[in-house]
């Protein structure tokens, strides 16, 4: 409930109180009132009341605080300590700077793009308006803003899917936003894992399982598939084996694909950082082709929408649907995207030319939610960020885009652009800040992978390391560096010609 509107109603229920009493009494007692009982029963009584509430409000507030804080500094003691105690056994850890992955490949599909070049042009030159959604409408009968995916086949997807449902997952119940999702990631699953048809160990492999000879090594193909929390259980345990289906007809040998329990648990997309920072820690070991030959690929898939009926009415219902109502509310959309990562070892059998890393992931939770009206944690991010850079070796002066899965709302906005200009305030805001969300409308999980995508585009594109963050969710906040295995062409031709310059004769 707005502030304004719970502290009339405690006003007029306090005053309606009085009065009533006052009025109950004198006619019980059949006593005509006088002028200094009106003023006192009917004024200052009234007044006293509701100065005592806000003193005892102030109070509670104030001790709340104060609780708050000791916990935080007991915390942070603790943290501190455990810092300390562990300190002497990491000394002969690996550096988390040169902890990486490298993005072998990414793909999205979005309402304003359907490859990452094209969405991050329309999104770079503002052409990236939300329009009235032509079938979904609010309670008042007015269409809806929405980031809708006109050429999407749910049809096709649903025709595809029954046989193989009905035989496999026959407890799965799904909608026609179900449809649509898996509609979207089912193309980028397909997309990314044909990417790997040029792995040079892939036909030994094959020709072995035809033939039935012992296996030679072939990277197993980790599918981490982040679908919908409001999914049910059966929902997402249908839809990643799905994926995975889609994984093996696109080429990937069966014996050599595994999908991860995120897809079945239902984690926040933020989660995936977490994720990221763990592969990115266990990978670092990894130093020679032959041990990443019997390695590890991972295949990151998000997809999701929430154009439909039930969502919009959900939303509506809990007064988070943007309208003219609720100008602080969310748009609704839908899309896909995904990342195919590996180590250096398999880029290099990949053949890939300029790979771009992916350095280890800061991130954390906050302590209030983003959508409350505390708001004390909006510091975080700029922390994270400035973790991030540091982990990765890169300066704040280097990046060169910043991309976030941030929406139109006004606390995430201000949560970003804070963080940009306490971190890289060489940015540009109108054209080097670039919010997923705020472009194409809310798809949870697919935004932070998505911004993960225009990142690692960004850097593939020369444009020099990216800084991407998460602070979608009210909760999880994460930062992680993209950049370049190798100086851009350009560095690298002004060097060359300072060399020259300098080594020539007078």
């Amino acid at each position: 409930m707005r502030p304004w509107l719970t502290r009339t109603l405690v006003v007029v229920a306090t005053v309606g109180a009085c009065w009533m009493g006052a009025i109950w009494y004198w006619r019980e007692t059949r006593r005509m009132p006088a002028t200094e009982d009106l003023v006192v029963y009917l004024v200052l009584l009234p007044l006293l009341l509701l100065a005592l509430l806000a003193l005892a409000v102030w109070a509670g507030r104030k001790l709340s605080a104060a609780g708050a804080a000791k916990a935080a500094a007991a915390a942070a003691a603790a943290a501190a300590g455990a810092a300390a105690a562990h300190a002497g056994d990491g000394a002969g850890a690996a550096p988390a700077s040169t902890a990486t992955l490298t993005v072998l490949a990414g793909a999205l599909r979005m309402p304003h793009g359907d490859s990452a070049a094209q969405l991050a042009d329309a999104m770079l030159a503002r052409k990236v308006t939300l329009s009235l959604d032509p079938v979904l409408v609010n309670d008042n009968g007015y269409p809806i803003l929405s980031g809708r995916i006109d050429d999407l086949d749910a049809g096709g997807q649903e025709q595809a899917m029954t046989d193989w449902l009905a035989t496999h997952h026959p407890e799965a119940v799904y909608t026609e936003e179900h449809w649509r999702a898996l509609a979207l990631g089912s193309d980028i699953a397909a997309q990314l894992t044909m990417e790997l048809a040029a792995h040079p160990l892939l036909p030994d492999f094959i020709d072995a399982q035809a033939a039935g000879k012992p296996l030679p090594p072939l990277p197993a193909l980790q599918l981490l598939a982040l679908l919908p929390e409001e999914w049910g259980v059966t929902e997402r345990r249908a839809g990643a084996d799905w994926l995975r289906q889609v994984v093996v007809h696109s080429g990937w040998p069966e014996a050599r694909t595994a999908t991860s329990a995120l897809a079945a648990a239902g984690q926040p997309a933020p989660g995936l950082y977490a994720q990221l920072a763990q592969r990115v820690s266990h990978g670092q070991h990894a130093g020679n082709v032959g041990a990443a030959a019997g390695g590890e690929l991972c295949l990151v898939v998000a997809c999701h929408s929430r154009l439909g009926a039930d969502s919009i009415q959900a939303w509506s219902d809990q007064f988070i649907l943007f309208d003219s109502d609720h100008p602080q509310g969310r748009i609704p959309g839908e899309g896909a995207a995904g990342l195919l990562l590996g180590d250096h070892a398999q880029a290099t059998l990949l053949a890939i030319d300029a790979p771009v890393l992916l350095h280890a992931a800061s991130h954390a939770t906050r302590q209030a939610s983003a959508d409350g009206k505390a708001r004390g944690d909006n510091d975080l991010l700029a922390q994270l960020a400035t973790q991030a850079l540091q982990g990765a070796g890169v300066p704040a002066s280097a990046v060169a885009a910043l991309v976030a899965d941030s929406d139109q709302r006004t606390g995430r906005i201000t949560e970003l652009l804070g963080m940009a200009t306490a971190v890289v305030p060489e940015l540009d805001a109108a054209s080097e800040v670039l919010s997923v969300t705020a472009a194409c409308g809310d798809a949870g999980a697919v935004a932070t992978v998505a911004a993960l995508v225009l990142a690692a585009q960004q850097v593939g594109a020369g444009a020099g390391p990216a800084l991407c963050v998460t602070n979608l969710d009210p909760f999880q906040r994460g930062a992680v560096v993209l950049a370049s295995a190798a100086p851009p062409l350009a560095m690298a031709d002004a060097a060359a010609d300072t060399a020259a310059v300098a080594n020539s004769p007078a």
